[in-house]
Order: structure tokens, then sequence, then C-alpha cells
């Protein structure tokens, strides 16, 4: 496939992730038109539209200053103005392109916000395009809208978006998908499902002669299992390493689970390590319960699972090395089977800190110890 084919071929499909990240972003009573308001619209409640144009390359800036892409899309805005299927004052003009390059008259244009902005930019296109005549390939486009039509290119100008993405336009729809919550580790399994049912849905809408406009609750009727399903496969990790002041304090304070691990001389290595689970383990126990990803219910039975564990384990450890392990030994064996033990959350692995983190959460209550004697130093 020559370079100039692939381009063409990348400039079709490129609607449809962009398609997919309208949808993402679109609030209730949205619709999202593929090939209706040019490459991809969104229409609001009100009526007003952003109307987008997608210019793609696979070597470079495909909206240059004398590329077709960018003459072809304002004269095609200007037409669109002049036939009244867009009103200037409810329309923003969204061009996308999927390589970035030398700032031109494209960034020029981008901004502009007040007509004088704009009347200022087209006059240093035209000083800067002035070689262009009538046997250049932009010459038709060029004269339709800024020769012919520059008052209305004017309007359309303060209403001008460019928008730079990536090659081909799905690293913005999955940060779109972050941001829904949706696991890390899920969001390749999230974009192949909605991309099939997107292009399955318009196909079949184009086939049966109908637009393709793609209404918000539809869509949301869509997400709404497949991203339970994405969440339930993974718990999404809230958190990141707390801080060497944070993790001092915390240990300076000596909370009754560290306490319970210096029972059974636990070095100052096993406090920080126990400072920075617990604090994880906290924090995503909250944010899971905060964002709906587990309720209270499911959070108890973890932790119920978690203490029945370490009762089997510390009877089984006293029954095995009492004769052979001080107490401060046993210890320290068990909290280390437990921290390493693997227990699920709804049929999934959480993530790393927080099986031991809540182990140390029940011994900060305290329910549960490391020492055989736990009970009567701590719960007094």
């Amino acid at each position: 496939m020559s370079k100039n084919a692939a381009g063409q071929l990348l400039g079709y499909v490129l609607q449809f992730p962009r398609a997919l990240y309208h949808l993402l972003r679109a609030t209730e009573g949205c619709a999202v038109c593929i090939e209706v308001h040019g490459d991809v619209a969104t229409v609001m409640p009100d009526g007003t539209i952003i109307a987008e144009e997608d210019k793609s390359s696979v070597v470079s800036n495909p909206v240059t200053d004398k590329s077709t892409d960018l003459w072809k899309t304002l004269s095609n805005w200007v037409e669109g103005v002049e036939k009244g299927e867009f009103d200037v004052s409810s329309t923003t003009f969204v061009l996308f392109r999927n390589q970035s390059g030398r700032a031109g008259i494209a960034e020029t244009f981008d901004q502009c916000t007040t007509r004088e902005e704009a009347e200022k930019a087209l006059s240093n296109a035209l000083s800067k395009l002035s070689d262009i005549d009538d046997q250049h390939p932009i010459w038709p486009h060029f004269k339709h809208a800024l020769l012919d039509n520059r008052d209305t290119l004017i309007d359309v100008i303060v209403n001008f978006q460019l928008e730079t993405g990536d090659g081909s336009g799905y690293e913005s729809v999955e940060q779109e998908l972050r941001g829904k919550l949706v696991p890390n580790g899920q969001i390749e399994f999230v974009v192949k499902h909605l991309s099939g049912w997107l292009l399955r849905l318009v196909m079949n809408r184009i086939a049966q002669k109908h637009k393709a406009i793609i209404k918000f609750d539809e869509f949301t009727h869509e997400c709404a299992v497949l991203f339970e399903r994405a969440r339930c496969a993974e718990l999404l990790d809230f958190t990141t390493l707390p801080s060497k002041d944070e993790v001092d304090s915390h240990v300076k304070s000596r909370p009754t689970y560290l306490r319970q691990i210096e029972f059974v001389d636990g070095e100052n290595d096993d406090l920080i390590e126990a400072v920075t689970d617990f604090l994880r383990a906290k924090t995503n126990r909250e944010k899971w319960i905060e964002n709906e990803l587990i309720d209270e219910s499911v959070a108890i039975e973890f932790e119920t699972n978690l203490r029945e564990y370490w009762r089997n384990r510390k009877k089984q450890f006293y029954l095995v090395h009492k004769n052979t392990m001080s107490k401060e030994e046993r210890g320290q064996l068990l909290l280390a089977e437990c921290k390493t033990h693997i227990e699920t959350i709804r049929n999934v692995r959480p993530p790393p800190s927080t099986i031991a983190g809540t182990y140390h959460a029940l011994a900060n209550q305290p329910v549960i110890g490391w020492h055989d004697d736990w009970e009567a130093e701590f719960k007094k």
C-alpha cells in the first residue's frame, strides 16, 4: 500500500475514534454524528454544534499552509454557513489533525477570538500565500473561502479551534476512559468493544439509509454494563507512595499496628513497609466505596476472610512450632505469612499492599495480633 493510500484510509477510519471520544465527553441530551455535519459533530440539547473535520497523515502535519486539507475544510465550512447548515453564533468549527508540525496559518487562526484578530490573521495569510494562482491545487478552495467570502470566513475563524492528537486517534479515547475509572488493565478491552459496537451501529444505519447519529442515551446504555464488567475484572489502584515525611510522622506516632510489630521484635524496615501498606490500603478502600466499585458489605466480607485465614494459620504455627520457636519468632512468621496471602475481592485480585495493609488495619483496631499474648498487651 502506498503512503498516499494509507493516509487516505487513515483519514476515513479516524472518524470512528474521534466519534468515540466525543461520545465519552457528551452529556445528557447530546448526539454525536458521523458524516452529517462534516466528519464528526456533536449536537447539544440547545442546538449548538461542534462541527469537526478530521485530517490525517502517516508522516507529517496534514494541515500545512498550502495544504488542500486546510483550505478545502475552510471552504466547506464557509459554504455550510452560506447555505444555512451552520449558524456561526452557535457553531464551533474544530479542525483535528493527527500530526503536529511547524506553526503556521492554522495555528494563527486558532488564536483568534475576535473579528479584528481574524481580519488581521487573514491579511497575513493572504500575504504569505501571495504566490498562489489558479494553477495551484488549493486555488478553488482558497478563492471561495478567502477571496469570495471573506466576511463569512472571518466568522468561522472566530469560532475556529485546532486540535492535535496522536496518530491513530485512540490516545484521547483511552484518556477519557481513565477519567471514567476504567482500570488501566481493562482499557484495551473496553476500547475494542466500543469501537466494534460503534462501527457496526454506524454501518447498519447507513445500510438502512438512516443518518449515522448516535444518541447519548444509547451510548451510555452500552457503556454501563461494559464499565461494570471492566471494574469487576480489576480494582483500580488510586494510590501513590506516601512521602518520607508522611511515613516518618506515622512511625513516630506509634499506632497500635506498629506496636504490634515491635512486640514481635520487628525491625525498622518492617515498620516503614507496614506504614506504606496501611496508608495505601486505607486510601483504596475509601476510594472504592466512594466510587461504588465495592460497597461496605464487600469490604467487611474481605476482612472476615482475612481474619479467618489469620486464625487458622496462627493455630497451625502454634501447634507446629511451639517447642522450636519463641513467641516473637512465631509472630514474625505469622505476619509474613499473612502479608503474602492471596485473597480476592469479588473474585478480583486487589492491588499490591491491599492485603498487608488490611491486616495492619485489623491489628490497629485491634481484632487480630501477631504475638501469642497480643490480647493481654493491646486489648486493655
